[in-house]
Formats: C-alpha cells, structure tokens, sequence
C-alpha cells in the first residue's frame, strides 16, 4: 500500500490539528533542483534570487485511514506568494502546502520530520501510525537497524492492514 497525493483534504481533520489554511503552490524549478532536497534546492535559488526559506507542511494520505505531514521547504517571495522549486516525486505541478515555522524546532540531523494520524477509530490502523511516527523518529536520529526493524513490524500487520483499509473504505 502507498501513500498518494490526496486530492480533496480532510479540512475537518486538518482544522482538528490546527491547520487552519492550505496554500496552493506552484512547482517552478529551479536549475539544478533534485528530488527530495527542498532544503537545499531552496537555499541555491536563494542565493540569486529575492525571498526566503519557508518551513511548513506537505499532505499524504493512505485510502481514507493514515493522513501524513511531511515537512517541505519552499520560498516565500517578496510579495507573501510561495514558490516550491523542488521536483515533485509523483509528477505534479503544484502542492497543497501549509506554512509552519515551528518545523525548525523538530528538524533533526538536517533530516526533516513528518508526523501520521490515523483517520479512522481501529486498533490496526492506531498500531501502524504508532510505528510510522516511531519509524520518522528513529529515521531522524539516524538509527538504521531500528529503521529496519520497525519497517519489519509494519510489514507484519501489512495483511491486518489491508483488511482495515478495505473495511474502511466500504464505509
């Protein structure tokens, strides 16, 4: 199972997590812009360009079950608006982002962090949010063999979890 890009986003979910309001950012490479390194596409098309860093949040979700924030990086430019300058992995051209700045206090070892919830009341879907966000911990404290064993728990319930996910989506 992966994650997607949602395309509506649970606003009632959101505003019960505080996020009150969602960007819609264009993607506008950069030269030079990888995958996976918004931090650092940010920091290069800073150094010729006007703006600055903003830290906030991207959205994943798995079916109607796992909702994830995955930090991200994009300019804020001048005029308020964002730029994200960094390739999307699933082809896109724009993201739903929401500004955070609190993001800096939970990057650790220069890794960005992302946190998961469980959108539904079932104890599968709880234990494999428990183990995602535990797994970003460990990911973020550099701790490869507890990565690993973690992924090895989550692909134990994988069954478990399909068949939370199927009874899940029929509701």
């Amino acid at each position: 199972m992966q994650y997607h890009i949602p395309n509506e986003l649970p606003y009632d979910f959101l505003k019960s997590i505080g996020i009150l309001s969602v960007n819609q950012v264009k993607i506008d490479l950069a030269n030079g812009s990888k995958k996976l390194e918004c931090f650092n596409n940010v920091k290069t098309f800073l150094e010729s360009n006007d703006g600055e860093v903003q830290l906030g949040w991207v959205f994943a979700q798995l079916g109607n079950i796992v909702f994830k924030l995955n930090a991200h990086v994009v300019v804020k430019l001048p005029d308020g608006s964002f730029r994200c300058v960094t390739p999307s992995e699933h082809g896109d051209s724009e993201i739903n982002f929401t500004p955070d700045n609190s993001v800096a206090d939970l990057i650790v070892n220069n890794q960005l962090p992302s946190k998961a919830y469980s959108l539904v009341t079932d104890k599968v879907v709880e234990e494999f949010v428990k183990l995602e966000n535990l797994e970003n911990k460990m990911r973020l404290e550099k701790k490869v063999d507890a990565v690993a064993y973690i992924r090895d728990q989550k692909y134990q319930i994988s069954n478990k979890l399909i068949e939370s996910f199927t009874k899940n989506q029929q509701l």
